[in-house]
């Protein structure tokens, strides 16, 4: 996210102390519902159960699941400073209860915002983070990223800072950023997306789970005019593998770069009315090229895609602005053999719509994990009446599949 990004973002929330101002609070809400949109296969409304956890302004969570079967949500907070400078804390919860309750909220020796997990089949955990330039603590004078990496459930880390001195080409203190995720892949290696302006873009891979990277293959994006993004291309790219072995990344894209939705107008504005679109690589990522709509609308990104221990596809994403309720919406897909197809029109789970019409986005953020026992746990950040962003986590389950 650019820093001009971010202060728009920030200007919508009100000037916060996190100084003992607010306790934590980890006792669950009464049971509630998902509403479920243009109903096919499923009812109108689930059933729901909703923790609030942190503190206010809170922002952005993520959640993953661990193989000893525990949760874990890292997010983040920030304070403003008068000069416009800011300090963002890394946040970290724990639970053991498949997300019912909730340790201490604990701040980590991490540096970035908007921390995303992934998990290796080894139980290796990273973080993936971009530092903004306004960080009193951003020594390097532009955004750049981390990829913070433990071996231990997360009690202790290593990081690898990714600067533009990382990508071959860019000029000194040019954005850079990375994916969202790191992608084990079939073969055991991993990949990693690292793109430094607009837009010179890298795959790094590696052999050893993440202990070191090759950083040499530049790739190049078809089907999509990487001129105009005006944002690293991989600043939120969601990579998954096919079954017949390609690479799929599912990126937010600036709208007006990506080919206009049939009979919609490419709206103007902020950040919010970016879109998430689909590129393939056959090649073991040398070449991505743009493939055909997914069926989702402007201002819906955040995206994350989670296999369903059924077999089904659920791919959740946050409804930023344009079509209210803004928040996390999830829509079913089934699995290709060359890639996927979701169904944006039927059985559309609104799983977060706290934030008011005449409110802007409370975040969302979207990763989701399904327990043993089927309970589905994703954590977000919404808009309350107050202004503020407010952290919960959502347990909920899906009618047994015909």
């Amino acid at each position: 996210m650019k820093w001009n990004q971010c202060s728009r973002l920030i200007s919508g929330l009100c000037s916060v102390t996190f100084l003992a101002m607010y306790s934590l609070s980890t006792v669950a809400n009464a049971e509630d519902f998902l509403s479920v949109r243009n109903a096919h296969t499923l009812p109108g409304r689930l059933p729901v159960q909703r923790i609030p956890l942190g503190l206010i302004d809170d922002y952005k969570p993520c959640v993953t699941l661990l193989l000893s079967g525990e949760l874990l949500v890292v997010a983040f907070d920030h304070q403003i400073f008068a000069d416009d400078r800011i300090f963002e804390n890394m946040i970290l919860f724990r639970s053991n209860d498949g997300g019912k309750s909730w340790g201490e909220r604990k701040i980590l020796p991490l540096l970035g915002q908007e921390p995303y997990f992934s998990v290796l089949s080894d139980g290796t955990l990273f973080i993936t983070t971009h530092l903004l330039e306004a960080d009193v603590r951003n020594s390097l004078g532009h955004v750049h990223s981390y990829v913070h990496r433990s071996t231990d459930e997360g009690k202790s880390w290593q990081t690898t800072a990714v600067t533009a001195d990382d990508v071959p080409g860019a000029a000194p203190k040019t954005w850079t950023h990375t994916s969202r995720n790191a992608l084990e892949l079939k073969d055991g290696s991993l990949i990693l997306g690292v793109s430094a302006g607009s837009s010179i873009d890298y795959l790094w891979r590696s052999n050893d789970k993440g202990k070191t990277w090759d950083k040499s293959l530049k790739f190049k994006v078809q089907g999509f005019d990487i001129s105009k993004q005006g944002f690293p291309w991989h600043a939120e790219t969601v990579f998954t593998q096919a079954a017949n072995g390609d690479l799929l990344g599912i990126a937010r894209c600036f709208s007006g770069a990506l080919p206009p939705l049939i009979n919609v107008e490419v709206p103007k504005g902020n950040d919010t009315v970016e879109r998430m679109a689909l590129f393939r690589s056959h090649d073991g990522g040398k070449t991505w090229t743009l493939q055909s709509e997914m069926g989702n609308y402007y201002g819906e990104h955040y995206q994350a895609l989670l296999r369903l221990n059924d077999g089904r596809l659920l791919l959740t994403f946050t409804v930023r602005s344009l079509r209210p309720p803004l928040g996390v919406h999830a829509v079913f897909g089934k699995e290709l053999p060359a890639g996927f197809q979701f169904d944006f029109a039927h059985d559309r789970i609104v799983i977060d719509q706290k934030t008011p019409t005449n409110r802007s986005s409370g975040g969302g953020f979207d990763p989701m994990v399904q327990l043993d026992d089927q309970t589905l746990v994703t954590a977000l950040s919404y808009r309350g009446e107050d202004n503020k962003t407010h952290l919960e986590v959502v347990r909920w389950r899906l009618p047994d599949s015909e």
